[in-house]
């Protein structure tokens, strides 16, 4: 650690500013390293709420920044995730790309995903856009957020239902596995019209492909309400891909 970080620390520490302190946090986080978290750790528990709230989207970057190079411990983790439920859009989005980051060398608990899951269906585009590419990487759909994850199906937003069939792509799922996935905890509730519409033109793009899937709808032990909407969709599905052969 320089003697140039030490006196800027210093500087920032006594300050009220919280232009000094955002552009002191702004330089950490150009070289982030792993003794910079006591810094962090003073400007999370020592400053007065007022001020803090004004550094805090700073505090969440460097902390990400330094999480792509280290592993970060759970205690971090729990003062992001507090930190989400109690912050506007902005922040809520950089926390999101914080996680992101700190995925890279350390392993998100439960906590994390049912937040990642939460996000989901945050009304800020940009934050559930962002769960949705990391959501990409991933060879499983963790359970805590399989819901949130069929409820985004529901959106009209070209961008997300596209990130939503990259997912589903990644995931490699039968046509047995994807009905399974509904039928399990009645998720299959979740999908309006829109949304299966969706899925089936997600997933069910060949003609052998809809009719298996139309075959588990049909025996399922669904709400007579539910599965009539599936098999009105499955039958659209199946004209529009008549009409193609």
């Amino acid at each position: 650690m320089t003697d140039l970080i030490e006196a800027r620390y210093k500087e920032a520490k006594e300050s009220r500013d919280p232009e000094i302190i955002n552009n002191f946090l702004i330089e950490l986080g150009k070289n982030p390293n792993k003794e910079y978290l006591s810094f962090l750790d003073f400007f999370m528990n020592n400053l007065e709420k007022q001020l803090y709230e004004r550094v805090k989207l700073n505090v969440v970057f460097v902390l990400g920044e330094i999480g792509k190079e280290i592993q970060i411990s759970e205690a971090y983790l729990q003062k992001l995730i507090d930190m989400y439920y109690t912050s506007d859009r902005w922040i809520r989005y950089e926390i999101i790309q914080a996680i992101i980051k700190i995925s890279k060398h350390s392993k998100l608990n439960e906590k994390i995903i049912i937040l990642m899951g939460n996000a989901l269906n945050d009304d800020y585009l940009p934050v559930k856009r962002s769960v949705l590419t990391m959501l990409k990487n991933l060879e499983i759909l963790p359970d805590s957020i399989r819901a949130q994850f069929f409820r985004v199906l529901n959106s009209k937003e070209s961008e997300i239902l596209d990130l939503c069939r990259q997912v589903l792509e990644r995931l490699f799922l039968s046509t047995e596995n994807i009905f399974k996935l509904l039928d399990s905890s009645e998720i299959y509730k979740i999908l309006k019209p829109q949304g299966i519409r969706s899925l089936l033109l997600m997933k069910f793009t060949s003609i052998s492909n809809l009719e298996t899937f139309r075959e588990f709808v049909i025996n399922a032990g669904w709400d007579v309400s539910y599965k009539e909407q599936y098999l009105k969709e499955i039958d659209t599905m199946q004209r529009i891909l008549l009409k193609t052969l």
